[in-house]
C-alpha cells in the first residue's frame, strides 16, 4: 500500500459506502487521528470528480471491481506474504505505486 503512517491506524471500507460519512474520514485524517484510508465504497457511487478524497494522498481508491474472494486462499496468501515479509524477501502482489496498481 502507498499509505505511510506514524504508528496511525488506517481505516479500510470495502464493505458499505454508507457506513462512513466522506466528511469523517477527511476530517479525521486532517486531524491526525487517521494515518489514510483504502476506500472501495462512498456514500455516492461514482464518488465524485470534485470530492476532496481524491487530492488526499493518505488516501488510496479502488475501483470496486474485484472479484470472488475465497476466505481460505486470502489468508493463505496473506500468511505466505507475512513470512516473506518477515524473512526480508519480495512478497507477491506488491502495490508499484510509481506505476499506480
Amino acid at each position: 500500500m502507498c499509505i505511510y503512517t506514524a504508528q496511525r491506524s488506517v481505516l479500510i471500507n470495502v464493505g458499505r459506502g454508507d457506513l462512513v460519512k466522506n466528511a469523517t474520514i477527511i476530517k479525521a485524517i486532517k486531524h491526525g487521528w487517521l494515518g489514510g484510508a483504502v476506500l472501495d465504497v462512498f456514500e455516492e457511487e461514482p464518488l465524485p470528480a470534485d470530492s476532496e478524497l481524491w487530492r488526499m494522498p493518505e488516501v488510496v481508491i479502488t475501483p470496486h471491481c474485484s472479484a470472488v474472494s475465497l476466505w481460505d486462499e486470502v489468508a493463505e496468501l496473506f500468511a505466505e506474504n507475512l513470512k516473506l515479509f518477515l524473512a526480508g524477501k519480495e512478497m507477491k502482489f506488491v502495490v508499484d505505486c510509481e506505476k499506480g496498481y
